[in-house]
């Protein structure tokens, strides 16, 4: 494991602490206080950057410690979990590290976590620094009383520091509406199998017992054997500080890496306040001076010898993407992964690790680890990898192209190395890049969507499901961010990379460009695949039709119930989900790059209005009853579940009991098309665009569209054609409603929307208030029209559709 160190410019606020009169030397009363040899006879010396001795009577940790105070990392994870992914408490979960330092108090050691958010690198005088400390609070989070003392050293009890909630157990389950817990301390200990010292880092394990006040939430009901408490264990690792060879590197918004930010005080004042240095692991040859020297210390990722087979090797060769990376971007040699070794323990801050998470229900895989909060070196990564995933690709398998199709496992390894590069990834340092996927999978940065197409015979084609190795724009990353430069050369080394990967087109944007609903570029989108996502919507209906055509039992294994099969079909159902929200973004659509003054990008480009009004056009093509129905031989096989099955998240969501609800489906369906159309800032932006530009599409015409797909009555082939085209105008008419109620909305929108519900209304009382049309029909205008006025008059606002069932994880 590499190691870094604290910036000159820092070493300044360091310097203050170890000044004589900042930390006095105890004099402990020798008639009160004994030496450490005397109190600690009976126990045996965990010699370490940190000795210890634990007192199996008492079950007292003591910590052996330089008297006049002593400064390093204090990071705490998580060793076991709850096994929920929405409470997010995983085994091997990384918390944050803090630069601790201890100072003697009266018989105490006082523990004081510094704050490094707000600091100098003024290094003309000690006085500046000083202002800056003296004006930001430290933490002082603990006292430790001192057993015993010598002339240089001092011995003390730390187990209520170890045996604490670092990892916020408390706060997490509180959040999520499980309840308030408490920490027990008679029912937790310092676990001493896992409280181990080593040269540069001591390892301090609890086992720490959680009582739940009042009746347990439903997820601790679920999963602990006894709601009313639960135990996890904790690590804290105390290690040295690292050394000063670390060069931070700066942030660059072009490129994908975050990291830390402070408020530096001693810039000058046309520079900014706010500093960001990107994380990343050291990575250094063995002659800085020769660029084809060797890489000295390689970073190096442990594979967890708990992954089942075949996903371990899987996992194992996903992990490789990022060899080649390193080797194709220059730095051959500077990363490595490997089994775990027998007996390591996966938690000690020197292994960068890969762990498998079992829990109860599909969840994410995660990318983390533990950093120098001064430098933003990273010191240990941790990608999680959870142990749905595999099933989750076998399941979209089974409902694309049958349980037999999926049974050869080519597509399900195929996402299993993908995700683990993914993770990976975000270890070394990199943040999603959801743009990637226009450029043919530039970057396993991105969430891709299997690659499904259909062949020359019309049948679902797996083939090219996944990538396989680096996408080019990690390769550009890596070397952005470990390439390893003469100091005087480096800044304008690192400006040569990025403005070569703007001239390739190897562009980043991330989550705040790609999430928000709002989100303005179509670009950017979670779960594509494609250079536009038109053509990717197109291609997602096409494989969602023949895929629904062909379902049936032969998407279920031998022995599993037929009701089942509700779980697959949700995945076709709503297979173009993800398409349709990144066809929305181009309604308003504004393109932009994280420009920089002097690069030569453009930083906003509007989405032509004929590709607007093609895109309102396309996904209102996606309410038709067509597109909506279900088929007779898929509905009669979705019954209700047996017993023994509790619900599923997978599943729909039902008006009509135990049987299957097709028309609370497709109104499920209409909601997720008519929201993203029906977005505020999305129709805020529609509202300024055409307001420069006649020639843009404007809200009347935007709402026109809308109106003229979904109202007409059409001429339906059924009455189940005339009951699914209802559902989309009910979904219509509440869309409309929330919309004008939304006080966050622009006032020209939240106008147009009452005013097209005026209109609405009115029309809907002339098709109620008649002889024509059935009986469903008119009661269906007249429930519309009153849904209408009701708004109108009494501001009452209708419920919602079903929800659907959940997307992410994919």
């Amino acid at each position: 494991m590499n190691r870094g160190r604290a910036l000159p410019l820092l070493a300044v606020i360091a310097c203050t602490l170890a000044q004589p009169d900042a930390l006095v030397a105890q004099r402990p009363d020798s008639g009160t206080v004994p030496d450490i040899k005397t109190k600690a006879e009976r126990l045996s010396r965990a010699d370490g950057f940190v000795p210890f001795y634990l007192e199996p009577r008492t079950n007292q940790l003591w910590l052996e410690l330089p008297k006049a105070g002593t400064r390093m990392l204090f990071c705490a994870s998580l060793t076991t979990g709850f096994g929920s992914n929405p409470l997010g408490l995983d085994r091997g979960a990384t918390g944050t590290c803090w630069v601790a330092r201890t100072e003697p108090a009266s018989g105490r050691q006082l523990v004081v976590f510094e704050n490094w958010s707000f600091r100098s690198s003024d290094r003309t005088s000690v006085e500046h620094p000083r202002s800056v400390e003296e004006s930001f609070a430290p933490s002082t989070v603990a006292a430790l009383p001192i057993m015993a003392a010598d002339p240089e050293r001092v011995l003390v009890d730390a187990t209520d520091l170890v045996v604490r909630d670092w990892s916020q157990v408390g706060d997490t389950l509180a959040g999520a509406g499980e309840g308030t817990v408490e920490l027990i301390k008679d029912r937790s200990t310092v676990f001493g199998p896992a409280t181990r010292a080593f040269p540069h880092n001591t390892e301090l394990e609890a086992s720490l017992t959680f009582a739940v006040k009042g009746r347990p939430g439903p997820i601790v009901r679920r999963l602990a054997p006894d709601g009313r408490s639960f135990t996890l264990r904790q690590r804290i690792s105390l290690a040295e500080l690292p050394d000063s060879g670390y060069r931070p590197r700066e942030l660059d918004p072009r490129m994908s890496f975050f990291g830390i930010e402070f408020k530096d005080y001693g810039q000058p004042v046309n520079r900014p306040l706010v500093r960001r240095w990107i994380a990343r692991f050291r990575l250094e040859r063995t002659n800085p001076a020769d660029p084809r020297s060797p890489i000295r210390r390689p970073i190096v990722f442990y594979v967890d010898r708990g992954i089942p087979e075949p996903l371990r090797t899987a996992t194992l060769e996903g992990a490789r993407f990022w060899v080649e990376a390193f080797d194709r971007a220059g730095l051959t040699g500077g990363f490595r992964v490997e089994l775990m070794p027998e007996g390591a323990d996966p938690l000690d801050i020197h292994y960068n690790v890969i762990q498998w998470e079992n829990r109860n229900e599909i969840g994410w895989s995660i990318g983390g680890g533990l950093l120098d909060p001064r430098t933003g070196e990273l010191l240990k990564g941790a990608a999680r990898m959870d142990s749905h995933r595999g099933r989750t690709s076998w399941n979209i398998v089974a409902a694309l192209a049958g349980a037999a199709t999926a049974s050869d496992t080519h597509f399900v390894l195929g996402r299993v190395r993908q995700v683990t590069a993914h993770e990976i990834g975000h270890t070394l340092g990199m943040a999603h890049n959801y743009i990637a996927s226009t450029y043919d999978r530039g970057s396993v940065m991105d969430y891709p969507a299997p690659r499904v197409r259909l062949d020359r015979r019309g049948a679902i084609d797996l083939s090219d499901a996944y990538a396989v190795g680096p996408g080019a724009f990690d390769v550009l990353a890596v070397r952005w961010g470990y390439g390893i430069f003469p100091p005087e050369h480096e800044r304008d080394s690192l400006e040569a990379i990025v403005r070569e990967g703007v001239a390739k087109g190897l562009l980043f944007l991330s989550d705040e460009d790609a999430r928000p609903a709002s989100a303005s570029d179509p670009r950017v989108n979670l779960w594509d695949d494609g250079a536009g996502p038109e053509e990717f919507l197109q291609r997602q209906l096409a494989v969602r039709r023949a895929a629904i055509r062909g379902f049936g039992l032969r998407n279920l294994n031998p022995g599993e119930p037929v009701a089942t099969l509700q779980e697959r079909f949700a995945r076709l159902y709503f297979f173009h989900r993800f398409a349709v929200n990144a066809v929305a973004k181009a309604i308003g659509g504004v393109e932009y790059h994280h420009a920089i003054a002097g690069d030569r990008q453009q930083a906003t480009r509007t989405v032509p209005a004929v590709r607007q009004r093609a895109a309102v056009a396309q996904l209102l093509g996606t309410l038709s009853p067509a597109e909506l129905a279900i088929p007779d031989t898929v509905l009669t096989l979705l019954g209700p579940r047996p017993f023994g099955y509790e619900p599923s998240p997978e599943q729909f969501g039902s008006r009509t009991g135990a049987v299957f609800d097709e028309l609370g489906a497709a109104g499920t369906l209409a909601r997720m098309v008519l929201d993203p159309l029906l977005q505020r800032e999305r129709l805020a932006r529609v509202a300024q665009q055409s307001a420069r530009d006649p020639a843009m599409p404007s809200l009347a015409e935007l709402f026109g569209m809308v109106e003229r797909s979904v109202w007409d009555v059409g001429a339906d082939k059924s009455p189940r054609d005339a009951s699914l085209r209802r559902a989309v105008q009910r979904a219509f008419a509440s869309g409309l409603i929330r919309l004008a109620a939304d006080t966050a909305a622009a006032p020209d929108v939240r106008a147009m929307a009452d005013l097209t519900l005026e209109r609405l209304g009115s029309e809907a009382s002339v098709r109620g208030g008649g002889e024509r049309g059935t009986p469903e029909a008119r009661a269906h205008w007249r429930a519309l029209a009153g849904q209408i006025v009701r708004w109108r008059e009494e501001r009452e606002i209708p419920p919602t559709a079903l929800p659907p069932p959940a997307g992410d994880p994919f």
